[in-house]
């Protein structure tokens, strides 16, 4: 129960400086409803978010970052988990879901679930690639793996984390603190990926080529997501990255025949339309 308490006085907070670039009358209530919570007017704060639940259509732009707002404000962690489930199902494509995916992270973590905590910070790193809390989400999972006794797994998030803490210095630190305990661990690490660089370079230099099949090549974070997500759902397993060109390259497979990936590509075009096309990577 202390836990989990402590985990809701620090939502609160915790949003503050990922909304302190937004400058929009309502992204300024939302930051003031936050503040009076912060100093214990939470009557106060919640009122204010009821009544913009109220005023707003849920087909408002400004509604899941109300919904999200109205989840740090509870007064139970019941209640906050409903409205950041909300965020995180219906409006997954708003600058808010990943925030929304975070908390509840952080709130199974309190309730000692480390299952949903790694489902829910497993949905970031996955279907989020440029979120602005990957580090935070890495940090959750590696303590959840600390729990479950796997150190290396641990030891990996971790050094994400502090790799992807970019200006938030806490994290950088508490990131650190964990991985004063994995030396032997992240140099194994170091040393299994020499012996896979020198594998791909072997496999280059025969001419080893890989075959995948491209969906989508998209400028935002969310059009990548909702690709995924709809790949997902028809039970592909997609990966993104972001190439030279700054688009982001949405693909299904790697093969070594390029059979194999025409074949997917037919399969995809049946199910999408003409967009779906077989790409050569080298590994």
């Amino acid at each position: 129960m202390i836990r989990r308490l402590t985990i809701m006085m620090g939502l609160w907070a915790a949003p503050l400086t990922a909304q302190q670039q937004d400058a929009s009358p309502q992204d300024s209530l939302m930051r003031e409803v936050v503040r009076l919570a912060t100093e214990g007017q939470t009557d106060s704060a919640k009122a204010i978010v009821d009544a913009q639940l109220n005023r707003l259509s849920p087909f408002d732009a400004a509604y899941p970052h109300v919904l999200f707002t109205a989840g740090l404000v509870s007064d139970t962690a019941a209640t906050a988990e409903q409205y950041f489930r909300r965020v995180s199902i219906e409006y997954s494509d708003s600058p808010w879901a990943d925030r929304s995916l975070l908390r509840l992270a952080q709130l199974a973590y309190a309730d000692g679930d480390l299952s949903d905590t790694r489902r829910y910070t497993d949905r970031i790193l996955l279907d989020y690639p440029t979120s602005p809390v990957r580090g935070e989400a890495a940090f959750w999972a590696g303590r959840s793996e600390f729990d479950l006794n796997n150190s290396t797994a641990g030891c990996q998030y971790m050094a994400q984390a502090q790799r992807e803490s970019n200006e938030n210095i806490e994290l950088g630190n508490r990131a650190g603190f964990y991985l004063q305990r994995c030396a032997d661990v992240l140099a194994a690490l170091q040393a299994d990926a020499i012996t896979a660089d020198t594998a791909n370079t072997e496999s280059l230099q025969t001419g080893t080529t890989l075959y995948a099949v491209q969906v989508a090549a998209v400028s935002t974070a969310s059009a990548a997501d909702a690709t995924m997500q709809a790949l997902r759902a028809q039970g592909y397993t997609p990966r993104v990255f972001r190439d030279q060109d700054g688009l982001l390259k949405v693909r299904v497979g790697r093969f070594t025949s390029r059979r194999d990936a025409d074949e997917l590509a037919r399969q995809l075009r049946r199910r999408l339309g003409d967009g779906p096309f077989v790409v050569e990577e080298h590994q």
